[in-house]
């Protein structure tokens, strides 16, 4: 009898070691089935992020093969299917006629001063550099400004600027205090004739900002691509900015004539 009631005791042990067992291998199974689900959904979403994120960046590519003469302000693109990529698109092209960019030491921007329909401005404000310790580093940066006239009486003539944000003992004149949040403005009065400017940085990168006493010509396009996907709620925007075509700087160093340089 004692013999029975001790199987049966150790039976009844080995029953529960069993269902603990399976209990923990079920929730290892579940745990494991869970995890797979949450990776697949989350592959998924990354695809569909992919996807519309090209979208998107196919709008840009759009927009930037857009004729850019269009009239008034603004151009919205009708809402599009991409091929492939089961999103919406839309697009926004604006005019910017404020010059704000960044400018890379050497390179150069170039400003439409004047055109059919906006008259050649008074003024001309150059504000830049948002660096403002001339003790450190290269410090800010120094601009050299060119600009090009065709008046009938001077035939083609171009006058040269030079301002610092510091001194640096190179005979070139300290800006005024700068706006808009930059550390120096360059105040520049124009000349009937006058067409176009042309602004190199020295010494330094530095973020830049034209702006005029009038309207200017359009400067910049400000580009605004969205994309959203059919088949869910990834969207996904991106934004560029074109600046006008410019020729580069070593063009500033070139000479050139209708038939043939002498020394």
């Amino acid at each position: 009898m004692q013999l029975m009631q001790h199987t049966r005791s150790q039976s009844g042990q080995v029953g529960i070691i069993i269902i603990l067992i399976m209990v923990v291998l079920l929730t290892f199974g579940l745990s494991i089935a869970s995890r797979s689900t949450r990776e697949v959904a989350l592959s998924q979403q990354e695809e569909e992020s992919n996807r519309v994120f090209n979208a998107a960046e196919a709008g840009v590519e759009r927009a930037l093969a857009t004729d850019l003469d269009f009239e008034g302000e603004e151009f919205d693109s009708e809402g599009t299917i991409i091929p492939g990529t089961d999103s919406s698109l839309d697009y926004n092209i604006r005019k910017n006629r404020i010059l704000e960019t960044r400018l890379i030491e050497g390179t150069t921007a170039m400003v439409q001063m004047q055109d059919i329909d906006n008259a050649l401005p008074t003024n001309v404000y150059i504000d830049w550099s948002r660096e403002t310790d001339c003790g450190t580093g290269k410090g800010p940066a120094s601009l050299i400004v060119s600009i090009y006239n065709t008046a009938v009486s001077t035939g083609s003539a171009v006058r040269h600027y030079a301002y610092a944000a510091c001194d640096r003992n190179d005979d070139i004149a300290v800006g005024e205090n700068g706006s808009n949040g930059y550390f120096k403005r360059a105040t520049i009065a124009t000349t009937p004739g006058d067409e176009f400017m042309r602004i190199k940085t020295v010494y330094n990168d530095t973020f830049l900002r034209v702006s005029a006493s009038s309207t200017l010509p359009t400067q910049a396009y400000d580009i605004r691509s969205e994309a959203t996907s059919n088949l869910g709620n990834e969207a996904r925007t991106v934004e560029v900015k074109r600046t006008l075509s410019v020729a580069p700087s070593v063009m500033d160093f070139a000479l050139f004539s209708g038939t043939s340089l002498t020394k």
